[in-house]
């Protein structure tokens, strides 16, 4: 979905950049956005949701396309579901990559996907906090000061390098050392292709001694008629 200048010029142009800037920095283009808006109608219900660009297809919560038929958005459709876990593969995407071809998830993180019923991105950073208790769920915690709210489902995660690596499953806020701060549950695209492709689901090693969070529901983004 994202996807050689010669060593001499590169020095040339740093050093010019030191010449002529040489108290400002120029700031790193934005990456290219990893999630599409999603509007569903079902039996009698319209509900709104995030899908995650992942190699030429998509990925998302398996709960955001049970919620119905999209409307509007990617004409995506299921091709590989995991209900249990939460995850389905979607029109385009590849249940039968190679996980190892999907980077570990670890470290710094940015989330990113459609709060609620808003119509633009939003993009919220973290660092991975520890497994949950039902694999391969992991917590991630926010920098954010305030929660994720419901349309964040289905959402992109990408690591430091840009990578989109994870997808957004649900939310959960905790008093952690006096103060309350925010998480966000998701699941790993390398773990969920294993359990696709017959591996049982597993969690990656404990970070020994951390509290988890309950995970809440979603605010309802359903309208019902």
């Amino acid at each position: 979905m994202r996807f050689l200048i010669p060593a001499a010029l590169t020095v040339a142009l740093g050093v010019a950049t030191l010449v002529f800037w040489p108290t400002g920095t120029i700031p790193p283009a934005s990456p290219d956005p990893c999630t599409d808006r999603v509007f569903l109608e079902g039996d009698g219900t319209f509900s709104w949701g995030s899908v995650t660009r992942w190699r030429k297809g998509y990925v998302t919560a398996f709960h955001v396309i049970a919620e119905g038929t999209v409307k509007t958005g990617p004409p995506v459709t299921s091709i590989g579901s995991l209900e249990a876990t939460d995850f389905a593969f979607l029109s385009g995407s590849d249940p039968k990559a190679d996980p190892a071809t999907v980077p570990v998830l670890a470290g710094p993180v940015t989330l990113e996907g459609f709060p609620a019923r808003a119509t633009a991105r939003e993009r919220v950073s973290g660092t991975v906090y520890a497994p949950d208790t039902v694999p391969p769920g992991i917590w991630i915690i926010l920098d954010h000061p305030e929660p994720l709210v419901g349309g964040f489902s289905g959402g992109c995660v990408r690591d430091r390098q840009g990578r989109v690596v994870a997808v957004i499953m649900g939310a959960s806020t905790m008093d952690l050392d006096g103060r309350s701060r925010h998480f966000a549950r998701v699941i790993p695209i390398r773990a969920a292709l294993r359990e696709i492709q017959g591996q049982p689901p597993t969690a990656p090693v404990a970070f020994a001694g951390r509290p988890l969070p309950s995970v809440l529901a979603w605010p309802d983004t359903r309208n019902r008629q």
